[in-house]
Formats: structure tokens, C-alpha cells, sequence
């Protein structure tokens, strides 16, 4: 059994995969039904409308997009994120397409260095004493 606090309300519960409480991840997907539906039937609205309108912080909406669960459509021209990189206007997310490739093709090239360093890690001793050879 693991048991840690919830990262919203800081209850202890039996840990099942999400750093969420059963009580609070429910309410979150409560949240985010009620946003989801009022942002179909009003494309137009701002995020301080559907705050108000859903009665959940603009914070909570804004993770949202951030988080990827909450997509935009083209109609929703009144809500808006910045691209955590570049500054470019994107419908959900943290990254653009162009900055997201880059960070992926720099990621890459990192692992593929550790890849390569990973094969000059072996060491290995000789025992005169057994003639083994020994690897660490």
C-alpha cells in the first residue's frame, strides 16, 4: 500500500496513479466536463466567461490547455496560450509544433551522447591471484 498527499488539498489517500485524491479528481473531471461542453456551445467566449459561467478558476482552465486535455478549435478565437519557448500563439499545450521539434531533436542528441558514453563505462580488472578477469 502507497500512501501519499494529495497535491491539491494535501489529504493522505492510497496512492493509485494520480497525484490527485479520489475526491479531487473527481471534482477535477467534473470540472473539466463542465468546461468542455460550455467552450462546444460558446466558441467565441473568453476565459474569464468561462470561468465565470463553469464557477472554475481561469488557473484551472489555462492547466487544462496547458496539460493537452482541453484542445481548441480554430472557432475559439477568444482563448488563447503563448508558446513557453517562442511566445507564438497555440491552442493547447506548452510548446508550438516548430519549438516542440527542436526540443525533441535536442533531447535526442543528449541520449544519444549517453548512449555513446554508456560503452566507455565498462571496467574491467584483472586478478592476478585467479587469472579472472572481473567487470565493474
Amino acid at each position: 500500500m502507497n500512501i501519499k498527499n494529495c497535491k491539491r488539498c494535501g489529504k493522505l489517500y492510497n496512492y493509485t496513479g494520480f497525484d490527485l485524491c479520489p475526491e479531487c479528481f473527481n471534482k477535477d473531471e467534473e470540472d473539466f466536463v463542465k468546461i468542455r461542453d460550455y467552450i462546444e456551445k460558446n466558441p467565441q467566449a473568453t476565459v474569464v466567461e468561462v470561468s465565470k459561467a463553469t464557477d472554475v478558476e481561469v488557473k484551472r482552465i489555462l492547466d487544462f490547455l496547458k496539460e493537452g486535455r482541453l484542445i481548441l478549435g480554430s472557432k475559439n478565437t477568444n482563448i488563447s496560450l503563448t508558446c513557453e519557448r517562442c511566445g507564438k500563439k497555440i491552442l493547447s499545450g506548452r510548446y508550438c509544433e516548430s519549438c516542440s521539434r527542436e526540443l525533441e531533436k535536442s533531447l535526442r542528441s543528449v541520449l544519444d551522447v549517453d548512449k555513446r558514453d554508456e560503452s566507455f563505462e565498462k571496467l574491467y580488472l584483472r586478478d592476478d591471484k585467479k587469472d579472472i578477469k572481473r567487470k565493474y
